[in-house]
């Protein structure tokens, strides 16, 4: 093992190297925030784990500084924060901010030393180091790609699961948010403990507090008894708040001080309760705007966005659309009677659509295309044609009959109708027309129709 040892006390540093050294490892030093960086720059491959010390005396930069350069710079190599002069307040800064640990000098012996940088480097190794292992690690959590834009997305997965970060994943709909963010929890040291996840737009609005965070016997008309809440349920795991954009605004306020603070009562209840919980959100709104229009709490926002994943929409890395196919047949294979595969002139014709539902809308398709194709053992273009032609729109637009134009039009017509009367929130449209959002989602994608647009109106 080789590590880098970034400290101003030179004694300190003499006597971990020596440390090191019994273990059979060699150490690098350094004494100025300068040598660190410079030494990362150079040895960064080689190097297996940085110690670095938080304050560095009779400089500006502090340790705090290069940790954040050496995660932006070096995602992957694992630092451990070291401090003279430790703080809580400082403890939790340094693991927001990515360090595997943080350890006093003061009160940590050489074996514990030891334990812990052998815990960090060992950590970091089978969170995935390279290309392919990120890929790989995000192909068993459902996200399958190639293309150099997801590769580096995987990574910044893998990096951020490491921190404590409450992390916003935006993207459009169909991109895969939820998975992200499944995959995130299965990478953190949170990953034995639960994955709660919990579907905003579903919850009624007066029974929101109470779902979140529980009530006690006789707290309101149907209270038979007490309740908890998922703030109960996700303890010492992950709370996912799927579509937090669809969040009524009076209801944000409810959330600030227990996603600050990781306390709240239960609805009926004056007895505080303290939980220990991570916050992960997903939302296809552009809530940095919707701070701006005066439609999502700034600080909710903030609270929520301590770091931000953005899924890039699958028109933007079609490179993926071959690996994803094969995947999908292979799925769909096994169960079938006859195996299928699909003909160049259908896998081009996948390859030109924009793709409006993303991986999800691609997947229907592909389910589709597969039923179209019978008892044949190829997929052909024909058969992907009348797929994007039944549900979705087709980049070659095909013929239809004139009835079939009237019933899309009208069709169409009632969902623009239903969008702005609701001003663009999906769920209440649904309700208007009394179908499901998914159906929504599906007519828009069909439609070309942006739910979004409606929100400014």
């Amino acid at each position: 093992m080789k590590l880098l040892i970034a400290d101003d006390h030179r004694d300190y540093c003499a006597s971990l190297c020596e440390c090191f050294s019994q273990q059979g490892w060699s150490a690098l030093v350094a004494h100025t925030t300068d040598e660190a960086l410079a030494t990362v720059e150079r040895h960064a491959r080689e190097l297996d784990l940085v110690l670095l010390d938080i304050e560095f005396d009779g400089e500006q930069r502090t340790g705090m500084d290069v940790l954040e350069i050496i995660r932006r710079r070096f995602p992957h190599l694992p630092v451990v924060m070291i401090s003279g002069r430790g703080t809580l307040e400082s403890a939790v800064r340094a693991i927001k901010l990515g360090a595997e640990n943080f350890i006093d000098k003061a009160t940590l012996s050489n074996e514990r030393l030891l334990e812990v940088v052998r815990q960090a480097a060992g950590s970091a190794s089978t969170n995935g180091t390279d290309t392919e292992a990120a890929l790989s690690f995000l192909r068993t959590h459902g996200i399958v790609a190639q293309s150099p834009i997801m590769a580096e997305l995987a990574q910044k997965i893998l990096r951020i699961a490491r921190s404590q970060l409450n992390v916003l994943i935006t993207g459009e709909t169909g991109t895969g948010k939820r998975l992200v963010a499944q995959a995130i929890h299965a990478a953190s040291p949170r990953k034995n403990y639960p994955f709660v996840t919990v579907d905003i737009p579903n919850i009624p609005h007066d029974l929101f507090q109470s779902e979140m965070f529980g009530h006690v016997r006789g707290a309101f008309t149907g209270a038979a008894q007490d309740k908890r809440g998922f703030f109960h349920a996700a303890n010492r795991g992950t709370l996912f708040l799927d579509e937090i954009g669809e969040l009524a605004y009076d209801m944000q306020s409810s959330l600030l001080i227990p996603i600050e603070e990781k306390t709240f009562h239960r609805v009926g209840s004056s007895e505080v309760e303290t939980v220990d919980i991570r916050f992960i959100s997903a939302t296809d709104r552009d809530l940095a705007a919707a701070t701006k229009q005066g439609l999502f709490r700034e600080q909710l926002y903030y609270r929520l966005r301590e770091t931000e994943i953005v899924i890039p929409p699958l028109r933007e890395r079609r490179e993926d659309i071959p690996l994803i196919a094969q995947h999908t047949l292979a799925q769909l294979n096994e169960s079938a009677f006859v195996p299928k595969t699909l003909t160049p002139a259908a896998l081009s014709l996948l390859q030109a659509q924009q793709w409006p539902g993303n991986v999800r809308q691609l997947i229907s398709v592909l389910k589709e295309s597969f039923m179209n194709a019978g008892d044949g053992e190829y997929i052909e273009e024909r058969h992907v044609a009348d797929a994007l032609q039944s549900g979705y729109r087709i980049t070659t637009p095909r013929s239809a009959d004139s009835l079939g134009m009237i019933k899309a039009n009208a069709e169409k017509s009632a969902i623009e109708e239903a969008l702005a009367t609701a001003k663009g929130n999906v769920t209440r449209a649904a309700a208007l027309l009394g179908v499901s959002r998914e159906t929504i989602y599906n007519h828009c994608r069909r439609f070309g129709i942006d739910p979004k647009q409606y929100r400014q109106q």
